[in-house]
Parts: structure tokens; sequence; C-alpha cells
């Protein structure tokens, strides 16, 4: 339900600011990377702040854990595929796992949250990247998904 809430507020807010007329501004000046932001991934986009999703009546109460799993770890999230299948959508286009926490999918998205949180208890653990990779993809991987590329670095 509150997934379907968050689709519709997604799609009504882009119809409003796609019907608001364009405003001449001055060029703005190069905003700094978030602290959020990881310079060797494949997203390049900021994590939402984990406290907007702080009001356990509008969201999951696991939702505020996974958006600050993704603060802590985005170079962990950014080699791990998503397994809502987000990067083969056509409308979401997701980069990695990462893309999720960037915007609201991941809020309304049992997956996106599920696999963060994975990854963030075997990362606490002191496990190594290349088997958070892997044992989160044996967990989430269904049938038809091919395999995770892995990460360069």
């Amino acid at each position: 339900m509150k997934a379907r809430f968050l689709a519709v507020a997604a799609v009504l807010a882009l119809g409003v600011i796609a019907a608001a007329p364009a405003k001449k501004t001055a060029p703005r000046k190069a905003v700094p990377a978030a602290a959020s932001a990881c310079a060797a991934c494949a997203e390049r986009g900021a994590v939402l702040d984990p406290s907007l999703f702080s009001d356990t009546r509008r969201f999951e109460p696991e939702v505020k854990p996974a958006y600050e799993a993704a603060r802590q770890y985005p170079a962990m999230l950014d080699r791990l595929h998503c397994f809502c299948e987000c990067q083969e959508s056509m409308t979401h286009r997701h980069k990695t796992l990462l893309t999720c926490f960037t915007s609201t999918h991941a809020a309304g998205c049992g997956i996106c949250i599920r696999e963060a949180l994975l990854a963030k208890e075997l990362k606490d653990k002191g496990m190594p990247d290349d088997q958070v990779e892997n044992t989160v993809e044996s967990v989430f991987k269904t049938d038809g998904h091919k395999p995770t590329q892995g990460h360069p670095g």
C-alpha cells in the first residue's frame, strides 16, 4: 500500500514539475559532492538523507536503516545488482543498488531494503566485498537474472 502511494506521489510530483513554466535563472555554481557520494562508483547521485524516513507511520521501520546503510557503504551497494529489476526497467534504468537510494524508490521496495541491510550486516561483520556480493546475489538472484558483473575496483 505504501509503495503504491509513493509511486502515485512520484508520478504526481513529476507532472507538477513538468507542467511548471521554465524560469530563466543564472547558471548554478557547481555543488560539491555529498558526503554519501562515492568517487569510484557508477552511481554518482547522493543517497537521500535517512532522516526523511523517520516517520514509521508513513514508512516501514527498516527504510531508515537501509538508507543509513547506503550512506555508510555506498561503494558496496554500488557493486550490487538490484534484484527488484529496476536496472532492467525502461522506467527506472538504475545503474546499481545504490541508485535506488538516491530517490524514494528504495523506500517502497522491500527487495532494495533487504539487499542493503544484508550487505550492511555482512560488511559490519568484516566480510570482504567479493563475498558480500556473492552472498547477496545467492540470496536474491532468481531464474532469468544474469550474474552480477562485479566491480572493477
